[in-house]
């Protein structure tokens, strides 16, 4: 065993956040590749949609458009090709990580930080959707920055607000506007807002506390409504199209003026309904997302339901977002004769959503510790951040999912995941005290991870 802890000790002394990141930028760039002509899952939406930014289109109203801006410049600077829609989200996966490595090292020491950037880097759906060009990890970035701004509580005091909480109200807009998810991240620092408000002041010193919370709130609507008002003016985004049809009778008659023959013409006028500024544009990013309901439940795969993302047993296939397959023939010869002719189906390039399950399965301990602490009055700053958290990306996805019906997709719980690869280390160190213990699970765990990350790894060289 302590063999094992020196071990964990003299890798953890090598390994910082520097070589875990570069480690992962390294295998972002060896999956982008792949495949080099064909688009991955949502990239089939998100890439058209940037080419139609670039000229002038208004297109995919029921996302934000700055998540599409992003792929648009990965365009016009490397050019409309694979290696120019996915750098720039790669790029924000590696800035991802670095700023979670700020937070986590707000609670954890520098070695448990760097374990816990390393368990989000290597979790598979955040490694996935951080290497195509997709909008969650954009906007998972911004809202990184907007807590870290948070709880860093730096700056000079502007309207007697210290200026890193301004940050945070800009960098949660830019969160907001690169996928309107980000508003799960909006619940959570408001409640962090507020419940440290309320632990810390008295009734009388609340109500102004509240007020310029209302305050930052203004500015975070306003990073929202002015671009968007602003992009629906100039690239006039329809929310839906009309179809009118109006038929024309017209009747010829002879010299006596009796009716000789009717002919009626039909008149299709197309008309789309256009988005004018931003308030409508919400609503109608709203609605869409409210149409996606669950009308046949037999059609419906089992991770549509959100309660089904953490269930001990996996419930649910991992969602194939690009799979290549190619038939691969082996002969078996004796004396130069052919006795056997099989055929082999191989997956060189399968790019599939699924979660690094021990990192998912980790919250039915991390709610309840935290939960725990918090009720015994000895919840450190972490136990209420881990917490709210949570609640604020998952809680949500429950509500929406078991009471209104609608869809949901397992990557939702992007959001969360990283509150777990924090929570892990946080409740490791907390529990178990033996030095040599607790690197020998944290290792385990560790291997685990990897070996998820590598099963579902997108390139798979031994079957090229």
């Amino acid at each position: 065993m302590k063999l094992v802890s020196n071990v964990f000790n003299r890798l953890s002394s090598l390994v910082d956040i520097k070589v875990v990141v570069l480690l992962l930028l390294a295998l972002h760039l060896l999956a982008i590749g792949f495949p080099s002509k064909s688009q991955v899952f949502d990239e089939a939406f998100y890439v058209p949609a940037a080419r139609d930014i670039l000229n002038g289109v208004g297109s995919n109203p029921e996302h934000p458009f700055l998540g599409k801006v992003w792929v648009a410049l990965g365009i016009i600077l490397f050019g409309d090709n694979w290696f120019g829609w996915r750098i720039i989200p790669i790029s924000f996966s590696m800035l991802s990580l670095i700023v979670f490595y700020f937070i986590s090292k707000r609670f954890l020491s520098e070695k448990l930080s760097v374990y816990a950037t390393a368990l989000l880097g290597f979790e598979v759906m955040f490694f996935v959707h951080g290497s195509l060009a997709l909008l969650e990890v954009p906007s998972i970035f911004f809202a990184f920055l907007s807590f870290w701004f948070y709880l860093e509580r730096k700056g000079r005091r502007i309207l007697q607000i210290p200026a890193y909480y301004w940050l945070s109200a800009l960098t949660m807009g830019l969160a907001f506007l690169s996928k309107e998810t980000a508003a799960f991240y909006v619940i959570a620092i408001i409640f962090l807002y507020i419940t440290s408000r309320i632990r810390y002041t008295s009734y009388r010193e609340l109500m102004p506390k509240l007020y310029k919370g209302f305050l930052l709130l203004l500015v975070l609507a306003g990073i929202y409504l002015v671009p968007v008002t602003i992009y629906d003016q100039i690239y006039q985004p329809s929310s839906r199209t009309e179809v009118l049809i109006s038929e024309t009778e017209i009747q010829l008659t002879n010299e006596q003026g009796q009716v000789t023959s009717t002919t009626t013409i039909t008149n299709t006028t197309t008309r789309k309904k256009l988005i004018d500024n931003a308030v409508e544009h919400l609503l109608f990013t709203v609605s869409y997302a409210s149409g996606l309901t669950i009308t046949n439940e037999s059609e419906v795969d089992s991770g549509n339901y959100a309660w089904n993302w953490i269930l001990p047993i996996p419930s649910y296939p991992p969602a194939p977002y690009y799979v290549e397959s190619a038939e691969v023939r082996h002969t078996t010869r004796a004396s130069d004769e052919i006795v056997g002719v099989s055929t082999e189906t191989r997956h060189p390039i399968a790019w599939y959503g699924t979660g690094t399950l021990p990192i998912w399965w980790s919250i039915w301990i991390i709610v309840p510790f935290t939960i725990y602490n918090i009720l015994r009055k000895q919840g450190k700053e972490v136990n209420y951040f881990l917490l709210i958290w949570i609640a604020g990306t998952y809680l949500p996805m429950l509500y929406t999912s078991g009471v209104i019906g609608r869809i949901v997709y397992p990557f939702y719980f992007i959001q969360t995941v990283p509150a777990l690869a924090l929570g892990v280390p946080y409740l490791v160190s907390s529990l178990v005290k033996d030095r040599t213990i607790r690197n020998i699970i944290l290792i385990t765990f560790m291997l685990l991870v990897l070996a998820f990350f590598i099963a579902y790894f997108p390139v798979r060289v031994n079957e090229f």
